[in-house]
């Protein structure tokens, strides 16, 4: 390609020590610029954020048109909510698989600013100011953006997102217009969030988030292939199951088994209700587990509690393995998780 720059991960062994990990997952505010590095070596940092706070793609741009960008970045307890200005370029995921945790998600993005054509699962959209839309992180697409664009981003766990509509998988690359009704209600959101997104505390910013997702799997919901939905019967169980576990976080022995008996369905039939959400039951049960683990440890009135209470309260009984898993779906301890809100 004449005049561009194509950036891959290979590239990046020089500026890899510029954007420490602890960084990445302090759910202090994080801005992120161009301007803080030579020219020359603009475009080599914008791929090195990209890949630490998203994913792992390719970049290309022309770099002597004078490549810019700027991120602006915080936590929402589990979900990063990230606002985005730079000049043209196209962004392009090859792989099929999440290669770590943090890229199993979907993105979901509010334009500002600018155009963005956006293709993933055989559709092409295009994107204006006001426009949002959902994609995969972890499968192939393509983003190919303006001379210069601006939007919002959201790092959504796939669970998270599941969890609020069966089927998200099906809404990718589809336009939702925000001049009316939901979506409309989700711009204003957004960008209020957006607005507020530095002076919010971190157990503010955690509750925010659940209603975040769950509006914006409303929105969503309009957009929703009816195919993709589940029947009404097996909706109503997957919902009623989800409601079990939530009951019953907190107990150790909770299983596949008590949960079956306790709602009359099969084993079997459970785990076909959550493979649609591309999960199992247990697999929900210690993400939500995770879950409010993170939450406890993000709140200060619970402060004093320390982290294997924590970890026991919500039915980890293997502390060695509550750490494990903590730190492949966060990307953190569970102590520097305490110490990145200010919680010794």
């Amino acid at each position: 390609m004449r005049g561009t720059s194509i950036v891959t991960g290979d590239d990046l062994s020089s500026h890899a020590a510029r954007l420490p990990a602890e960084r990445v997952h302090s759910d202090a505010l994080l801005e992120l610029s161009t301007d803080d590095v030579r020219p020359v070596e603009s475009l080599d940092y914008w791929r090195e954020m990209v890949l630490r706070l998203f994913a792992d793609v390719q970049i290309a741009a022309k770099v002597e048109d004078g490549f810019h960008g700027h991120m602006r970045s915080r936590y929402l307890g589990g979900m990063r909510m990230t606002v985005v200005d730079a000049t043209s370029q196209s962004v392009e995921r090859r792989h099929r698989e999440a290669r770590a945790q943090y890229e199993d998600c979907y993105f979901a993005v509010l334009m500002l600013e600018g155009t963005q054509w956006l293709e993933q699962d055989g559709r092409r959209v295009r994107l204006a100011p006001g426009d949002f839309a959902l994609y995969d992180a972890a499968r192939p697409h393509k983003l190919t953006f303006s001379r210069q664009w601006g939007e919002i981003i959201l790092n959504i766990p796939r669970a998270s997102l599941d969890r609020e509509l069966a089927g998200a998988r099906h809404c990718t690359a589809t336009r939702v217009a925000s001049d009316h009704g939901v979506g409309a209600l989700l711009r204003t959101y957004l960008n209020s969030l957006v607005h507020e997104m530095g002076t919010l505390r971190s157990d503010e910013l955690a509750r925010l988030s659940q209603h975040t997702v769950g509006l914006i799997g409303t929105a969503l919901a309009g957009i929703r292939p009816d195919a993709a939905a589940l029947p009404r019967g097996r909706q109503h169980s997957l919902v009623r199951a989800k409601a079990l576990v939530e009951q019953h976080l907190t107990d150790p022995l909770l299983d596949t088994a008590t949960i079956a008996a306790a709602l009359h369905m099969s084993p079997r039939y459970l785990n076909k209700l959550f493979e649609e959400e591309r999960t199992s039951l247990m697999r929900y049960v210690w993400g939500r587990r995770l879950e409010r683990c993170r939450a406890d440890l993000h709140d200060p009135a619970r402060a004093a509690l320390r982290i294997g209470d924590i970890a026991m309260r919500w039915g980890f009984n293997d502390l060695s393995h509550f750490s494990r898993a903590f730190r492949e779906r966060f990307g953190q301890s569970p102590r520097d998780c305490r110490r990145a809100v200010g919680i010794a």
